[in-house]
């Protein structure tokens, strides 16, 4: 039986009804991709930022700074829908965008050199917490 008031139930002791949320709130946090989805984001946070401390614009290269700050911004907005949605869709395009960071220095030709680090370690590890995140939801 509900109160018309609160819609609780109002028959179930409430140490019991207690427990109950307490444990389904464990069980959620157990299985929760938030810890892994927080790394992408700030991986994607971090590939915006990096553009000053490592350089892009300093060495002409309007092309790598493009491509990273597009990809993070993206990578960060579509982490964001996900933790609020969590939709598997949205997993294969943060998948997909960490896949091009692996593939950017290939084509556009950065070279060996710090760009080339960063997205490469960028996006392994994009592409790591990504996998983990899907298999944990």
């Amino acid at each position: 039986m509900t109160s018309f008031i609160s819609d609780q139930d109002f028959t179930t002791p409430a140490h019991v009804r207690a427990t109950a949320d307490f444990q389904e709130r464990e069980e959620r946090r157990e299985s929760s991709p938030a810890p892994f989805l927080a790394v992408v984001f700030l991986a994607a946070v971090w590939l915006v930022v990096s553009a000053v401390p490592i350089g892009y614009i300093g060495a002409a290269r309007y092309d790598v700074f493009w491509s990273d700050a597009v990809v993070g911004i993206a990578v960060a907005i579509v982490t964001m829908v996900r933790l609020l949605r969590p939709t598997p869709a949205l997993t294969w395009v943060t998948a997909g965008l960490a896949g091009w960071l692996l593939l950017a220095p290939l084509v556009l030709q950065y070279g060996w050199s710090g760009p080339t680090a960063n997205d490469l370690i960028v996006g392994l590890v994009m592409l790591i917490c990504t996998g983990l995140s899907a298999s944990s939801s």
